[in-house]
């Protein structure tokens, strides 16, 4: 019994190294590879449901849509309760035209987690492709109501608000997109596309210019069109500035007194301003974060965790907020909490350095040397100096 036993360990963690190789693989674009190691490790664990899942996302990359699908479906059939794998599913299915079967896997996932942006987000692409454009700004509404910084989903929404000629809202919605992601080169394109319209030809001029800047290659569709000729640059355009965006103002003002205050190591001084600015936007995910940093650098780092937990509220994607959640719950002695804060960040990005490297610093505060020298050393392929002197220092 004792020799079994062994050997089942052996295989899982084999199976776990097959998986952990298969996630690398993906990043580096090895996609044959990568397959091939989801593979072995579904081998020898059958019931490896994430595994089916990561196998599936890089088929669908491959455009090998019919075998994708056949892997969620195992995945789902594993763990019928993990809102991702019907969204994967769901995008797999647009992938192959099939709109109304990709709107049921993302309400499906919307029932399991009805704070899922990204499934109300996709389900407004699946609704866009039909052609239903309420239904699509509906949900991403929805996805903006979750994560109020979502630049693609203020984008797609101006699109489906064009659609119905509500172009006050869609100009509205391109700079919401725009504030959310300054290097965004389509949104200032289509918002200068809606001022032309208007007669509104400086500001039309402006944003083309703009989005010429940052994608350059726009130039040719902006000929075809001729929406870059015979523009009046010294016609007065009115401001189109609303109550909202006067108010995003004063709130960005804030923030950037906070931000100054906290250059200088004025940390008190700096929440003040922080909260100046949450007080005006109750939503601005940045004025929290760092309201949280400026805690954590007074050492008080509930309230840090507290502010930085806020953010990740607003924004489900911040990595920075989650780094800072992992920074105050080590602080805190919560070593295993900080190591998943971690985790999640490299979800959202497999390459972010310091959630190899903090990680790693868990790890070891938590007594796991190995992997502690684990991390370090994905943390020293990266680039970092420091993990890479405690490798030679403290592993094997």
């Amino acid at each position: 019994m004792a020799n079994e036993s062994s050997n089942h360990s052996v295989s899982e963690q084999t199976a776990n190294d097959y998986f952990k190789e298969g996630e690398k693989r993906f990043r580096l674009k090895d996609y044959q590879g990568a397959i091939d190691s989801y593979s072995k490790a579904i081998e020898i664990n059958p019931n490896n449901a994430i595994a089916y899942n990561n196998r599936g996302n890089v088929k669908d990359e491959l455009g090998d849509y019919q075998s994708a699908l056949n892997d969620y479906n195992k995945a789902i059939g594993i763990n019928s309760l993990d809102a991702s794998f019907y969204i994967n599913r769901g995008v797999v299915k647009r992938h192959s035209n099939n709109i109304e079967g990709a709107i049921d896997d993302y309400t499906k996932a919307i029932e399991l987690d009805p704070q899922h942006a990204t499934a109300y987000y996709n389900r407004g692409i699946a609704k866009d492709n039909l052609s239903d454009n309420k239904g699509a700004i509906f949900d991403y509404t929805k996805a903006l109501t979750v994560n109020p910084r979502h630049a693609k989903s203020y984008y797609n929404r101006a699109i489906s608000k064009n659609n119905i000629n509500d172009i006050k809202g869609a100009i509205s919605d391109y700079t919401k997109a725009i504030e959310a992601m300054p290097v965004f080169a389509s949104a200032y394109y289509n918002r200068g596309n809606l001022m032309e319209r208007l007669g509104r030809r400086q500001a039309a001029l402006t944003d083309h210019e703009k989005a010429l800047v940052i994608k350059p290659q726009l130039l040719t569709a902006m000929n075809e069109l001729g929406e870059n000729k015979n523009l009046v640059e010294n016609k007065i355009v009115n401001d189109l500035n609303n109550e909202e965006d006067r108010s995003q103002l004063d709130a960005f003002k804030y923030y950037s007194q906070g931000n100054a205050e906290q250059k200088l190591g004025n940390n008190k001084s700096a929440i003040d301003c922080y909260t100046k600015a949450i007080e005006v936007n109750p939503h601005y995910a940045e004025a929290y974060n760092y309201r949280g940093l400026a805690k954590y650098n007074l050492c008080d780092y509930q309230a840090a965790l507290d502010d930085y937990s806020k953010a990740i509220e607003i924004n489900s994607i911040y990595e920075d907020a989650y780094i800072g959640c992992g920074l105050a719950k080590s602080a805190l002695s919560d070593y295993q909490g900080a190591i998943v804060a971690y985790e999640r960040v490299l979800v959202i990005n497999p390459k972010n350095i310091a959630a190899y490297r903090n990680r790693g610093i868990a790890k070891e505060l938590e007594g796991n040397l190995e992997g502690a020298c684990s991390d370090w050393r994905e943390a020293a392929s990266l680039g970092d100096a420091d993990a890479a002197e405690w490798v030679k220092a403290q592993c094997c």
